[in-house]
């Protein structure tokens, strides 16, 4: 349960499930006031009160609020109220677990269960914990494992098999990941829906990074909850914090990133941020290497539960992999080296085919200057000839007979592809729609642009529409056999887009898109979230080797980014792809993991979650055998009152 007071009405709120009920307990003197009322009767003339000494006995003692008699009946139904009233408010026991009992069982498979406890690591205690409550069940159990980390993996659904859990918790493996429970505490939430006597066990060390996106932590001071609040706690089900770990001895590496200078020349810095979590100043040396020679080495002092940064400096580094390394040996080894992957940006060769004299020329070079990756040259249509030689070839106006090799942009010009026609011109289309997703719309708003006229296209089948109009697409993608092709609609001389943000935007992502910026990207981030691997023609697959040298095959889309998922290893990854080879970087770089000290409560919304660390216990609520309780009651009153009657 989680605990939301102290004093009485706490104490009341740690015994009942539903305590509000408790006000039904006023019915009990209202039962009693029935039996102290004077009885109302009637008046009948007799000839002697030989006969009737036991009824003016009785009128006697009746007026006008009889004593309280002994009477059998009165306590009976004094009892059956009580039990009723109390069935109402849900009280419950602290006990292990009993039969019957629905276990959802939430088990942290982060980086911080990888340190190292007294008697093994945290996730080893974690088993035994679980192997210990698979073992206590009983007919009529059933459990279900989830384990979390970055993301949730649902390893068994309720099930009373102990043979399958005993070997679902023993596979269970320590990731290098990040500690993410929101999505694993959703999927409990989903199944108390259907199973209301549902309870919720976290083995965990506490060290949890969202837990405000499970039920947004109340403000010191709030006055009260709002409704929606109160809707949320409604639905949350019993949760059970089962701590997990004692040492809090610890350090390691929680950011790490380079600095480029502002200009090509000059001096480089590498910037890394080391925390102590230990009790214990920390006094040791941290040592970059790039392609394992090392290029630095710092003194560390660190204060304990302190930061320190340390800043190298050194001369352009040009591609490879950057490692630092905190010389220690403590509780948790993950967080002790971290890497970048560094690859110099490209230099992307374009073509612009465009008449010098024009204004959207104009527009066209200012625009390409403003990106350094771009080196640009500017030919007349008549001194066109196809080349091999660009990335990106950028048509204003023109369409060459036949397409050449690279990315190519067309403005106002429609290319000779298949199935691409020309149905007519639009008249001030307005833009009613883009497709965000697509990499050359990213973070683009182009629903402000003016234009006066475009061309009206009929799309071949595949291809995509990145902004549109009711007449048709503005902006497509008509992108064939590995080649990457888009199409804008219109002359910019005839549109203020060269005037609007959103123009030099959409420009560095066309860049971006091209295949060689691609490979030139940001290979580093963070263990569990997937690696982006770019698109590529003339493969159909990329080899990705993890740290640990285990090999997979990778599928790869001619035109989109492929992912590769199985990132929860932290370390380098080496990627073969198209004759090339890549190297990914993967971090735990978290300071949430490497504060290895275990948290005493998990807050959530306005109710605080207790550790508990012997046993493992749960709410076992008893309404049922009061329930039962008080229809024998009832039953036995009955009896009494035919035998008083018909005696």
């Amino acid at each position: 349960m989680i605990d939301q007071g102290t004093g009485l009405a706490g104490m009341v709120d740690t015994l009942f499930m539903t305590p509000a009920f408790l006000w039904f307990l006023a019915v009990l003197p209202v039962i009693l006031i029935l039996y102290l009322l004077k009885l109302r009767r009637t008046e009948v003339v007799i000839s002697s009160t030989l006969l009737w000494l036991k009824s003016l006995q009785d009128l006697t003692a009746n007026a006008p609020f009889q004593r309280l008699r002994k009477n059998l009946l009165l306590l009976l139904q004094l009892l059956i109220a009580l039990a009723l009233a109390l069935a109402l408010a849900r009280p419950y026991l602290r006990a292990e677990m009993l039969p019957g009992q629905y276990i959802c069982l939430l088990i942290d498979r982060s980086a911080s269960m990888q340190t190292q406890e007294k008697a093994g690591t945290r996730l080893d205690l974690a088993r035994e914990s679980a192997l210990r409550l698979v073992n206590e069940m009983r007919w009529g159990d059933r459990m279900m494992v989830v384990t979390f980390g970055e993301t949730a993996d649902v390893l068994v659904e309720l099930t009373e098999d102990r043979v399958r859990l005993r070997e679902v918790l023993g596979a269970i493996q320590a990731t290098d990941e990040s500690t993410r429970m929101r999505d694993a505490f959703f999927v409990a939430q989903s199944l108390h829906q259907t199973n209301p006597d549902l309870s919720v066990i976290v083995l965990t060390d506490g060290n949890v990074s969202d837990l405000a996106q499970i039920l947004p932590r109340s403000e010191a001071g709030a006055p009260s909850a709002t409704e929606e609040e109160l809707v949320l706690e409604s639905q949350m089900p019993e949760l059970v914090f089962f701590q997990v770990g004692e040492t809090r001895d610890n350090a390691g590496i929680v950011q790490l990133s380079m600095r480029k200078p502002s200009d090509e020349a000059g001096e480089q810095q590498t910037f890394a941020l080391v925390h102590n979590e230990s009790a214990n100043p920390l006094q040791t040396t941290l040592t970059l290497y790039f392609n394992d020679v090392m290029i630095g080495v710092s003194e560390l002092d660190v204060p304990p539960g302190a930061d320190q940064e340390v800043l190298f400096g050194h001369g352009d580094l040009g591609e490879g992999l950057l490692r630092a390394e905190l010389d220690t040996h403590d509780a948790l080894a993950v967080d002790n080296q971290a890497w970048l992957a560094i690859r110099p940006a490209a230099k992307l060769q374009v073509l612009l085919v465009s008449e010098p004299k024009a204004t959207s020329t104009f527009y066209l070079q200012r625009v390409f200057a403003l990106d350094p990756r771009a080196e640009l040259e500017t030919v007349a249509p008549s001194n066109y000839f196809d080349t091999q030689e660009y990335d990106l070839v950028v048509f204003n106006g023109f369409a060459p007979p036949s397409l050449p090799a690279g990315s190519l942009l067309f403005f106002n010009a429609v290319p000779p592809v298949e199935d691409l026609d020309v149905l007519g011109e639009l008249e001030n289309p307005p833009v009613i729609a883009s497709e965000g997703e697509h990499p050359v719309m990213r973070y683009l708003n182009p629903a402000n642009v003016g234009i006066a006229k475009a061309i009206r296209l009929g799309l071949p089948s595949g291809a995509r529409a990145l902004a549109s109009t009711n007449g048709g697409p503005l902006i497509a993608d008509v992108s064939r056999g590995g080649q990457q092709i888009l199409v804008v609609a219109f002359n910019l001389e005839d549109s203020d887009w060269p005037l609007n943000l959103s123009f030099p935007l959409f420009v560095q992502n066309v860049l971006s898109w091209t295949p060689r910026a691609a490979l030139s990207e940001t290979r580093t981030t963070r263990a569990g979230r997937p690696l982006a691997l770019p698109p590529d023609p003339l493969a159909e697959s990329a080899t990705v080797a993890a740290p640990d040298g285990q090999s997979y095959d990778v599928r790869l889309d001619p035109m989109r980014p492929s992912y590769f998922a199985a990132t929860h290893q932290v370390g380098p990854y080496r990627v073969a792809l198209g004759g090339r080879d890549m190297t990914y970087a993967i971090n735990l770089l978290d300071p949430v993991e490497t504060a290895v000290a275990p948290a005493e409560a998990l807050e959530i919304g306005r109710g605080r979650v207790e550790a508990q660390k012997e046993k493992v216990t749960v709410n076992r609520e008893f309404w049922r055998w009061l329930v039962a309780a008080g229809i024998a009651i009832l039953a036995l009153e009955w009896w009494v009152y035919s035998r008083r009657a018909w005696v």
